[in-house]
């Protein structure tokens, strides 16, 4: 009997509970919102990283104030599908980054809207020379890379609870050349051939914002359109000087914007996590 009550006394002064004058175990502080960015051309250190005023840093925000936990997100700087594919079907630190977030974000392939015959997929000529057939094999081609990123993200999450986002791609190839002096439309000078490169950028992006959709709902992402958000509803808005900085950085607008569209995110899915 004596050894079982200087037990019973030690266990109750390790749990805190000896006396009335305790005090109180403090709670265990939940554990962070994980956010994995997968962007095309994302800042990974420095200052810029960090800035109050990135889309991303506000995203951080929003979710804290919707859930209640602190966010962190780590940002991938991936510079095309093809290398996010890659990222997530490779043992390494952008994998380990995914396989541990909460929230996964892919943002990036807007860079490959426009055919580029130099990676071999799609046509093999540049701009308004890009015609015909080829240019719905190529956006079908990404299409299917698009799957394989997705599939791969899912396999790193497994069965955890996790909120998977696609934003479509916004269009800045359809800068006036006097805003973009080295953009797409600088290279046509006769005004009938730079409305034709406009319309020609313009119905490049429909096709990729409509494959981005398509094939983000058919894996189970949500959709955020960006596109229509930046370019409008018929896609032939320009971003300067409302939304981006020559030659194509977005400036406080164009993050306010990305921010505020962000915020349709559904995330109840880690309500109760």
């Amino acid at each position: 009997m004596w050894r079982g009550v200087g037990v019973a006394a030690a266990v109750a002064l390790l749990l805190g509970g000896c006396g009335g004058g305790s005090e109180p175990t403090a709670e265990a502080k939940p554990d962070p919102v994980r956010v994995a960015v997968l962007g095309g051309s994302l800042p990974t250190s420095g200052p810029e990283s960090s800035d109050p005023g990135a889309w991303w840093v506000q995203f951080a925000d929003h979710v804290t104030t919707e859930l209640g936990r602190e966010t962190t997100y780590d940002l991938l700087s991936l510079g095309s599908v093809q290398d996010a594919v890659a990222a997530v079907s490779e043992p390494g630190a952008d994998a380990d980054k995914i396989a541990a977030a909460d929230i996964v974000l892919v943002t990036l392939g807007g860079g490959q809207a426009l055919p580029d015959p130099e990676t071999g997929i799609g046509c093999k000529t540049w701009f308004l020379e890009a015609k015909g057939p080829c240019l719905a094999e190529g956006v079908t081609t990404y299409g299917d890379l698009y799957d394989q990123l997705y599939a791969g993200i899912k396999a790193l999450r497994g069965d955890k609870p996790t909120v998977y986002v696609q934003t479509t791609s916004y269009n800045g190839n359809i800068e006036s050349p006097d805003d973009v002096p080295d953009g797409l439309l600088s290279l046509y000078t006769k005004t009938h051939q730079e409305k034709e490169a406009k319309a020609w950028a313009v119905a490049a992006y429909d096709r990729w914002a409509t494959m981005q959709t398509e094939r983000a709902t058919a894996a189970g992402f949500q959709v955020i359109d960006m596109y229509h958000a930046f370019n409008g509803p018929d896609g032939t808005g320009t971003l300067v000087p409302a939304y981006m900085d020559p030659p194509s950085t977005l400036n406080a607008g164009g993050h306010d914007l990305f921010a505020s569209e962000l915020t349709k995110i559904d995330l109840s899915t880690l309500s109760d996590k």
